[in-house]
């Protein structure tokens, strides 16, 4: 495994992952932003330990109201894209009825 280290010695593994302490990413959040825009991860470490990691939000082929959902935390996309052979869902459902289905299963699931 190759190991990079940029201009800050922040580490990342086969140039491409940043590495960055909370105390540094507060300090420059919107230039680590601006690194996830285009297309990096960023790991942020707490005293040097591994915490979370930032990733980039690839949401240009989703609906208008999927992503209005989305900016509100009300759908977490999927990891994976469907296939594309499946049909599109017909018809449409406003936000308010997607937002109550959601937190039914949510809660089915915390019940479990």
């Amino acid at each position: 495994m190759r190991i990079k280290y940029d201009q800050h010695s922040h580490v990342g593994y086969n140039g491409s992952m940043r590495t960055v302490n909370i105390s540094d990413l507060k300090a420059r959040l919107s230039a680590h932003i601006q690194v996830v825009r285009d297309g990096e991860e960023v790991l942020v470490c707490d005293r040097n330990q591994p915490v979370a990691r930032i990733v980039p939000c690839h949401l240009e082929d989703r609906s208008e109201q999927e992503r209005r959902l989305i900016a509100r935390g009300v759908l977490t996309p999927p990891l994976k894209r469907r296939p594309a052979s499946w049909p599109e869902p017909a018809g449409y459902v406003s936000d308010e009825a997607m937002e109550q289905v959601w937190r039914e299963e949510r809660e089915e699931r915390e019940d479990r």
